[in-house]
């Protein structure tokens, strides 16, 4: 399994419908709205790469989100 935190970037005037609408996007296990320099950070997870970066691409598109920096987590036994 592969999992990142992705930080979101909006410029939305309704960041409730913006969040909705991330949290729809397949993968995407959690999302969450931040005070401070970064609006939301999503946490998700797929079982492949490729397929994370299906979700990112997915994220980019969402209707108010300006930009995305993608942090892959990895587990460390």
């Amino acid at each position: 399994m592969t999992a990142a935190y992705i930080l979101i970037q909006m410029n939305a005037t309704d960041p409730r419908k913006v969040m909705a609408t991330i949290r729809a996007v397949a993968g995407v296990k959690q999302a969450h709205l931040l005070v401070g320099p970064t609006d939301c950070i999503a946490y998700v997870e797929s079982n492949t790469l490729e397929s994370l970066g299906d979700t990112v691409v997915a994220l980019r598109g969402v209707s108010g989100v300006v930009s995305t920096d993608t942090r892959i987590a990895v587990s460390v036994p």
